[in-house]
């Protein structure tokens, strides 16, 4: 599985969009762009979730790369105002999707951008541990963040919220002690 195919028909009551991809059901190089299809689809979009349980194996990430990002035909989304991707990661295909829904959404409020694949999270209940993050997340999270600056910020209209949701000193800290 490479590509979503495009889709023939339309979702034209689409309002709520949630896709979740997994390690068992898709490869580690499934072309994230070509969910665009799924938005360009959907006219009345108004809130996409994209969640990735997979740690990012993608063969192809955007500082390995020396090919320009790919861009669809202009489509506006005039509807969708909040996006989320969780299991965000330096995958080349992903940066693309994400500056394609920033660049191409009239309406977006809110970008949030889950780089900790669910894990290293604060425990939240005053404790001093966090839950351990996986060796690939902590090696792949500077790439993620620096990807997140050098590709995206800098698109953000102005008005638009980005949360970005990255490992915390302390869970890195714990990580490295449990180790």
């Amino acid at each position: 599985m490479k590509d979503t195919p495009l889709l023939p028909t339309k979702f034209l009551h689409l309002k709520h969009l949630t896709i979740s991809l997994s390690a068992w059901t898709f490869s580690p190089n499934y072309d994230y762009f070509s969910l665009v299809s799924y938005l360009d689809a959907s006219p009345l979009l108004e809130v996409f979730i994209l969640a990735i349980s997979q740690e990012c194996i993608e063969s192809e990430s955007i500082f390995e790369s020396c090919s320009h990002l790919r861009q669809m035909p202009e489509y506006r989304h005039e509807h969708l105002n909040s996006a989320t991707i969780s299991g965000f990661c330096s995958g080349k295909s992903l940066v693309e999707l994400t500056c394609h829904i920033v660049e191409n959404t009239t309406s977006l409020e809110c970008l949030t951008l889950d780089t900790t694949h669910g894990d290293g999270r604060c425990s939240g209940n005053g404790s001093s541990l966090c839950s351990p993050a996986s060796q690939s997340v902590l090696m792949e999270s500077p790439r993620t963040l620096l990807a997140v600056r050098r590709y995206i910020e800098g698109k953000i209209p102005p008005g638009v919220k980005l949360n970005v949701v990255e490992l915390c000193r302390l869970c890195t800290r714990c990580d490295a002690l449990l180790r």
